[in-house]
């Protein structure tokens, strides 16, 4: 039987418990198999599967890309970005992807020195039990003692000095640390966000722990959309947080393999499993093994053979699945809530109202002229080019009203120019040509 197959069996036999690591770092393939488990893996048994990506950004099911990535940044070469690997595996060279994936929660940035966890588990009341971040806490703790779950069930490093030891808290309390909460400078950084969800009998947890990311310093910027103060949404927003990485100065410097690892000891003392003639994940291991309590291996893109993780692999992949959301929301230069600052070379007299819902422009107004009869007439020519225009289809807004808005005048066809270069800035993350935009 193939490793697709034993797979697939494994999953849904009544074995009680799993332990999965994926030795792949595409984010695709590992959001589809951790899909896969939540949707097939037996209704009593719980789940443990494990995986690190390359760079990429990951959104909420209920997030809009466009107000929480900034997508010019991204199709930059990443190169650029820093390496943290232990798999040999190259600098990315092409651009940063941006995945949507099937839970709620906010937006997040993934590299190699970042673990994923994920936990499947029975639905106790279609309650989301977050009681794994605990578990997981217990195992960043080998490395660094400052972690604590916060209220939101995000992992967070208290940074304060240590305090008097009639003040420290019980070793098991996953809540508190022997640390102060803050250090007069400092707030709590956050090492690990997590989302949930729940259908059916099943209950889903999973999260990131950043051990060792050399792009901290990148991360706010990959998650600043420049469109975001033009937006009007009712898509959730993600709440930014300081960040920082388990390891330190101070602690040890465990692998992600080692992280891992210590999660893997954590969830098998926190579930009491007998793991009598098996042996644990790691990443030489390609072995798929159970007992009768226990089933445990490493997985890669052999999965890719069961039909349901290869077409949750394309779907997601897919700008349909990223940016066809069914959520409307508007872009305009001149939204009525607030005054964001428009570039210096945008036309001073042009005003743009675009009205978005499932990827496609449901309806425009667009105009030039602070003449409100000019204006009006401008709108009814913009709108009659754009309405019902597939945003993924377009490769530039500033091409498209070039070639379908008749005007008269050189300055009126310079507008055009920068009101398409604003659009294109903002929905399609060109980066402006800046001397070609003041000509």
């Amino acid at each position: 039987m193939s490793i697709a197959g034993r797979f697939s069996r494994l999953v849904t036999s009544p074995i009680k418990h799993h332990v999965y690591v994926s030795r792949s770092s595409d984010v695709a393939l590992n959001l589809s198999i951790e899909h896969y488990l939540f949707q097939r893996s037996h209704p009593a048994s719980t789940v443990l599967f494990l995986y690190v990506n390359k760079p990429c950004i990951v959104i909420g099911t209920n997030q809009n890309p466009w107000f929480e990535v900034n997508h010019a940044l991204t199709r930059r070469n990443a190169a650029s970005l820093d390496s943290f690997s232990q798999r040999d595996e190259p600098v990315p060279k092409d651009e940063i992807r941006v995945i949507r994936r099937r839970s709620g929660g906010g937006t997040v940035f993934h590299d190699l020195g970042n673990v994923n966890f994920s936990v499947i588990f029975p639905l106790v009341d279609k309650i989301v039990n977050y009681k794994h971040a605990e578990m997981v806490v217990r195992a960043i703790r080998k490395t660094n003692p400052r972690a604590r779950v916060n209220h939101r069930h995000d992992i967070v490093l208290d940074p304060g000095p240590l305090l008097d030891e009639s003040d420290w808290p019980d070793s098991h309390d996953t809540r508190r640390t022997a640390y102060a909460f803050d250090n007069g400078e400092l707030e709590p950084r956050k090492i690990s966000g997590s989302a949930g969800k729940a259908s059916g009998p099943r209950g889903l947890h999973h999260g990131t722990c950043l051990l060792a990311s050399p792009n901290l310093a990148s991360i706010s910027k990959y998650l600043c959309s420049p469109a975001a103060p033009f937006l009007v949404t009712k898509a959730a927003p993600s709440t930014p947080s300081p960040v920082a990485n388990i390891i330190s100065q101070d602690t040890p410097k465990p692998t992600t393999s080692m992280l891992q690892q210590q999660i893997i000891d954590a969830f098998i003392q926190m579930y009491n499993i007998d793991t009598t003639k098996l042996s644990l994940p790691h990443e030489s291991d390609t072995a798929l093994q159970n007992n009768k309590h226990c089933a445990t291996g490493t997985l890669d893109h052999t999965l890719l053979e069961i039909p349901e993780i290869r077409s949750g692999c394309t779907e997601i992949q897919s700008p349909e699945w990223l940016y066809e959301q069914k959520r409307e929301f508007t872009l305009s230069s001149h939204p009525s809530n607030a005054h964001p600052t428009l570039p210096d070379w945008f036309p001073p007299s042009a005003r743009i109202h675009l009205v978005i819902k499932s990827g496609l422009i449901t309806s425009s107004s667009i105009s030039l002229s602070r003449h409100p009869s000019i204006a009006a007439s401008e709108a009814v020519k913009f709108n009659a080019v754009l309405q019902n225009t597939r945003i993924i289809k377009l490769d530039s807004f500033r091409r498209l009203l070039d070639e379908g808005v008749s005007v008269d005048g050189a300055k009126q066809r310079r507008d055009i120019y920068r009101v398409g270069a604003w659009l294109d800035w903002m929905l399609l993350g060109h980066e402006v040509d800046v001397r070609m935009a003041n000509k």
